[in-house]
This record gives structure tokens, sequence and C-alpha cells, in this order.
């Protein structure tokens, strides 16, 4: 029987233009070893040589959930969106071993943060998991308002709803 991850992460992107942008990320992560959290996010309107999208701000969303924790402590990340769980626990698998080629021989989109993630994964035990989006989930829906808000310039929820999310989900004390 696996042991709880000592990390806990929610993670949402959001472009209101896919592709164009501006984009935005929003997390919460929590350290069930000491009770603690942090959760933020970020404004994107430009992504390197690539156009922001949604797909680049949800992968964007869990590398800043990820960046800064400690090596092999174990986290779960909990995302809606299933390109990031599917791409992260199942086709990164294929994706490598055919030398970032999808099923159809073309090249994998948003190679960079995949492979970004793949190695910032391992390092930390980082497992996937899906949470069903705008239904009711109230962790759900303040990373997706952090990244709504990030993504507008404007404010997203603050440390009590964020704090009164996770005592109702029972992560903190």
């Amino acid at each position: 029987m696996d042991l709880p991850a000592r990390f806990v992460a929610f993670v949402d992107g959001s472009a209101l233009t896919n592709p164009g942008g501006p984009g935005g990320t929003g997390f919460v992560v929590v350290d069930r070893a000491c009770n603690a959290m942090r959760f933020g996010g970020s404004r994107w309107t430009v992504d390197g040589e690539h156009p922001i999208t949604n797909n680049r701000m949800e992968l964007r969303a869990v590398l800043e959930a990820l960046e800064g924790l400690p090596e092999r402590a174990g986290v779960e990340v909990r995302s809606d969106s299933r390109y990031v769980v599917d791409a992260l626990s199942k086709w990164i698998h294929g994706w490598r071993r055919k030398g970032w080629k999808t099923a159809q021989g073309t090249p994998v989109l948003n190679r960079d943060l995949l492979e970004s993630l793949d190695e910032r994964s391992r390092e930390v035990a980082a497992r996937y998991g899906w949470v069903r989006g705008h239904d009711g989930h109230a962790l759900n829906e303040i990373v997706d308002g952090l990244a709504q808000g990030a993504a507008r310039g404007a404010r997203g929820p603050d440390r009590t709803a964020v704090v009164a999310a996770l005592r109702d989900a029972g992560l903190l004390r």
C-alpha cells in the first residue's frame, strides 16, 4: 500500500484566447508534514517562441507548483486537465521511446515543458490525478480563480479563501 504523498498540489491554467493569450497559471501546494501551504499564479503574455495556449498554461502551472519541493518527497498533483494528467502519467513513456514523436509520427507539442516536467516529476516523485473541473470542487475552483485572475491581470482568490477551501477538504488544520 502506498503511503500518502507529503505534498498535494492543485493546478490550473487559462488562456483567455486560445491560442494567443494572455494566459495565467494557478496553483495551491499543501505540505502535509508541517501543515503549511503556498499558492499563487503568473500572468503570461509571451511564452518564448510558442503561442500562449491553454495546454501550455496548464503545464506551466504544474511547473510552478513543483518548484522548490524537496527531492523524493512525493507529491500528488491534481488537475482538471485530462491533457496534463494523461500526458504526464501515460503518453510520456511512449513519446520518450519514440524520440518525442506521437503515434502518428508528428512532433509532440509542448515538448519543452513536457521534458522539464518529466525531469522534475521524477525528482519529486510526482503522481498525477484528475479532478472534474467546474463541478463545485472547492480547491479546483480556487486554482481556476487564480489562473483566470492572473490571465486577466486581476487578483484571484485571497489567502482566506484558499485556507477555507483547504480546511473544508481536510488538507489543512
